[in-house]
């Protein structure tokens, strides 16, 4: 439903709602004859799929086959860093020179991104951003300029797949600071892709199934020996939503949001809660310097209380505000091209 991780829920959500007119949905094993007889465009929600790891050789060999127009959005690349080289498999470059050849442009998440895409002989292409950007989640008012949080009244969130992946549990990151932060302050952490508090939080697992070894690694991702302690924690301040609108208003409760996942960011800041991301790859700093997201890179972020305040409290929200509106336009602009109507 949410490919293993809520944070899709925003960018795919998001297009459904800005696109005008009758529309239905469709999946990656679409009939290329039946959308060609009864549709008048494939429009695809893309996310970080300029990766090594990850093969689209079998969608290009539908999108192939279609006469119709595609449109893909928010196409982004996934880098450690601005190496500028990304070694993308041949089935995601004849994907995306399909989609080429039947659009008038493709819309990329920053700059990088549209670099690579030149790298690979594909120049017709715009920069949006994410549509998620574009989205208001509910409304709201921008936070004020001058701001004083508390501390307790946060929610964290971080970036992890399964526990049971030892390097990541036994390796200083950013990633793993964020989760030891929340549990050693008993701050409300949210959870996007991490099956295993997933399972907790949604009632098919009380944690009983979990092996030693899974155990033993929880508990070194949060830094505790603790396992029953750790497992009252993720069912207290444990959140997961599946529910655009109730993740949006269970923002209320926060005077703040931090972590390393974008659209825990973007949902925060498009709902009016203070916001700032740690961005720790080319995905995550390509959008926060073309939306001017408030951010600090992963190796500069600390996670004491004094910190997370001053940081906060230095923060610029009026120029994320500022470029959402001047990028908006640059996005209408490029689903009208794309023979769109916006919503």
């Amino acid at each position: 439903m949410v490919g293993k991780n809520t944070g899709n829920l925003l960018f795919t959500n998001a297009v459904w709602n800005q696109i005008a007119g009758p529309k239905e949905r469709t999946n990656f094993s679409f009939c290329p004859s039946k959308l060609n007889e009864e549709y008048s465009a494939l429009v695809i929600p893309a996310a970080n799929w300029l990766s090594p790891s990850v093969d689209f050789g079998d969608l290009a060999k539908l999108v192939e086959a279609l006469k119709i127009p595609v449109v893909l959005i928010g196409l982004g690349a996934q880098d450690a860093d601005y190496s500028g080289s990304i070694d993308v498999p041949q089935g995601t470059v004849r994907f995306i020179k399909a989609v080429s050849e039947r659009s008038v442009s493709i819309s990329v998440r920053g700059a990088y991104t549209r670099d690579i895409l030149s790298s690979l002989g594909i120049d017709n292409v715009t920069v949006t951003g994410c549509p998620s950007l574009y989205q208001d989640f509910r409304t709201f008012s921008p936070p004020p300029q001058k701001l004083n949080i508390r501390f307790d009244r946060g929610l964290i969130h971080s970036t992890r797949y399964s526990a049971s992946h030892a390097p990541f549990a036994r390796t200083e990151s950013a990633h793993r600071k964020l989760f030891r932060l929340a549990y050693a302050e008993k701050l409300d952490l949210l959870i996007q892709s991490e099956p295993e508090e997933m399972a907790m939080l949604t009632g098919f697992s009380d944690g009983g199934d979990f092996d030693d070894r899974l155990r033993m690694l929880m508990g070194e991702v949060y830094n505790t020996p603790d396992w029953e302690d750790l497992k009252a924690f993720i069912l207290r301040q444990g959140r997961v939503y599946f529910d655009v609108s109730k993740w949006a208003s269970s923002l209320d409760m926060y005077d703040y949001v931090l972590g390393t996942r974008l659209h825990g960011t973007i949902m925060a800041l498009n709902s009016g809660v203070p916001a700032v991301l740690v961005h720790h790859d080319s995905r995550t700093r390509e959008l926060c310097e073309f939306a001017a997201i408030p951010s600090v890179s992963d190796d500069s972020l600390q996670t004491n209380r004094r910190y997370i305040e001053r940081l906060f409290a230095r923060a610029d929200w009026s120029r994320y505000y500022e470029m959402r509106e001047r990028n908006l336009t640059t996005y209408m602009n490029f689903l009208s091209i794309n023979g769109l109507s916006a919503a």
